[in-house]
């Protein structure tokens, strides 16, 4: 089964593909729209962009992939999200899963944040709930010499498993069993 990757790209599109594939390596990732930031997925022209990657590439569902940049207690955010999707799952046949990270995607690095310490050799302390802490990637920086470039690489070595101790992940990561 071919899966499409819609979101941050290349740097979010990659990472998802390294830590899917952990688990998924019977699935083949692929990013349908390169070299793309967060606000430019709302606009006209990359909704025609990924209707024609869409229609070239044939995946058999696309994920698409965003940011809250928020606390999933926002509401106005998480109204503002459910409609891009909304809108841009009809644009692939309506074959699209959505996975919204909250606060963002280096939520995921915190579950694992052992890896990363050994990584950067820093002592970040252990989180009990990725999903309540405010701005991870600004915690992982003031922390480390970690930059966003280096989250396809951290995504590679980070432990599935303790991923899935992130409620929005492991819901996720449930729906894509069942295709």
């Amino acid at each position: 089964m071919k899966i499409g990757l819609v979101g941050e790209a290349p740097s979010d599109t990659k990472a998802m593909k390294n830590l899917l594939n952990k688990r998924f390596s019977h699935f083949t990732f692929e990013t349908l729209i390169e070299d793309i930031r967060g606000s430019e997925l709302d606009n006209q022209k990359t909704k025609h962009l990924l209707r024609a990657s869409y229609i070239v590439k044939r995946p058999d569902y696309v994920i698409f992939i965003r940011d809250l940049d928020s606390l999933e207690t926002d509401r106005k955010k998480i109204l503002e999200r459910n409609e891009y999707f909304n809108n841009s799952k009809s644009i692939v046949n309506n074959k699209a899963l959505f996975l919204l990270h909250i606060f963002e995607i280096e939520a995921l690095i915190l579950t694992d944040i052992e890896t990363f310490n050994k990584k950067y050799s820093c002592a970040i302390n252990e989180v009990e709930d990725v999903m309540k802490v405010v701005d991870p990637k600004k915690l992982l920086k003031e922390n480390s010499s970690y930059k966003e470039g280096d989250l396809p690489d951290l995504f590679d070595k980070i432990c599935f498993d303790k991923t899935l101790n992130c409620a929005y992940f492991k819901t996720f990561v449930n729906k894509l069993d069942k295709l």
